[in-house]
């Protein structure tokens, strides 16, 4: 099992679990994120939505550049709602790869 370490804006500490590299989950799971971000990407871009404008739908600027260029892995699914309002489709159609 994989553990990842992130520091909040409040310097709180925060260890969030991933998929483990040996687990059978993990080469699919990297090939689903990866088709996501892409996604992401190409839609925003579709859109002429700058990162920053991605602030205006309650997106943190630092975390949406994160998710887009892979650093975050494990993104949460609030997150994926906003992200599908700021592109004005549906949290399904988003995550139709």
């Amino acid at each position: 099992m994989s553990y990842y370490l992130f520091i909040s804006n409040d310097n709180i500490l925060w260890l969030m679990r991933g998929i483990d590299k040996n687990s059978i989950y993990f080469d699919e799971f990297a090939i689903f994120t990866e088709k996501l971000r892409g996604k992401i990407r190409q839609l925003r871009k579709e859109k002429k939505l700058t990162q920053e404008e991605m602030e205006n739908f309650e997106l943190s600027l630092r975390q949406f550049q994160r998710i887009e260029s892979g650093a975050t892995i494990n993104v949460t699914l609030s997150n994926l709602y906003k992200i599908s309002k700021a592109l004005n489709i549906s949290l399904s159609q988003l995550l139709d790869l």
